[in-house]
């Protein structure tokens, strides 16, 4: 009878301990979330907004024609912010240079449960893998553009953005993981 007891409080207490530590993941998951929001604010001001644009786009640009050519394909820029695949010509934006999902896995990775090793391991992964796929994503929606303009817009507008969440939510489920074990 008496152990009956013990157990049940051995899991209610389990039960209060796995909450308390959710809250407390569920704290620091929102921190990242609200930083990144205040973060994009912060890069939508006025005096800062040009400056920041002109860097990113700059940088994204020179990144995918460099992985471009390192790949051996036809890509090209002749003129900032234009990128040419294969002969179609797009023009860089702020919002295409996945800024936004730089910034956000900065904070994640930050405010993850984890040691600071583990969370520096887990920066390096998020940025390797927002950055080649961002510019896969160039060089992949410039072939589709070539072909179709229709199909274009429906890629790049959705699919990719859907892909980039899905990655960010697969890396740091699999990095979380790791860490718990």
């Amino acid at each position: 009878m008496k152990s009956k007891k013990k157990s049940k409080k051995n899991s209610s207490g389990t039960i209060q301990q796995n909450n308390g530590v959710y809250k407390k993941q569920m704290l620091l998951f929102l921190a990242a979330v609200i930083l990144w929001l205040v973060t994009d604010v912060v890069l939508h001001l006025p005096g800062i907004k040009d400056a920041v644009a002109r860097f990113f786009i700059r940088f994204t640009l020179n990144s995918a024609v460099i992985f471009g050519k390192m790949l051996f394909l036809p890509v090209e820029s002749t003129a900032f912010p234009f990128i040419t695949v294969d002969g179609y010509i797009m023009q860089i934006v702020m919002e295409c240079t996945a800024y936004n999902f730089y910034v956000f896995v900065f904070y994640l990775s930050l405010f993850s449960p984890v040691s600071w090793k583990e969370k520096i391991k887990t920066l390096i992964i998020f940025l390797l893998a927002v950055f080649i796929i961002n510019n896969l994503r160039f060089i992949t929606v410039g072939y589709i553009g070539k072909y179709s303009e229709n199909m274009f817009h429906l890629v790049h507008d959705y699919l990719w953005n859907i892909l980039f969440g899905f990655l960010v939510f697969i890396i740091w489920a699999w990095r979380y993981n790791v860490n718990k074990q």
